[in-house]
């Protein structure tokens, strides 16, 4: 598929004015979005657990996660996020776009609205 990076306003669900451009590796293979550890304390984002998580090479890490609020293309989502280690990148995981009803164009590497299914009506 290849891959691509996009824009993504990232704010504290606390104070949305709290907030930060960040330019995020859209992987529809991760789980959580992941954002630099700096960043989340700096807009008040706060770990809440610590979680194990398995990485593409088959080892498990520790982490802390915290939710955090995500805007793209006047689309809104909160997600329980992973607060990054220094060299870890900006991630926009599969939660955040599935929240923000987005999917993949993996031939145009672009965001696009997705279909959105409801399963019963009241």
């Amino acid at each position: 598929m290849g891959t691509f990076h996009v824009r993504v306003r990232v704010f504290s669900l606390a104070n949305p004015e709290r907030s930060q451009e960040v330019d995020m590796l859209v992987d529809t293979g991760a789980t959580h979005p992941v954002i630099p550890r700096a960043l989340a304390l700096e807009l008040g984002i706060r770990p809440v657990e610590r979680r194990r998580l398995l990485l593409a090479t088959g080892e498990v890490i520790l982490r802390d996660v915290g939710w955090a609020g995500f805007e793209y293309s006047g689309r809104f989502a909160a997600a329980m996020s992973v607060l990054g280690g220094p060299r870890e990148l900006p991630i926009l995981g599969a939660i955040a776009l599935e929240g923000m009803g987005l999917q993949v164009d993996p031939q145009e590497k672009k965001l696009r609205p997705a279909r959105e299914y409801l399963l019963a009506t009241a």
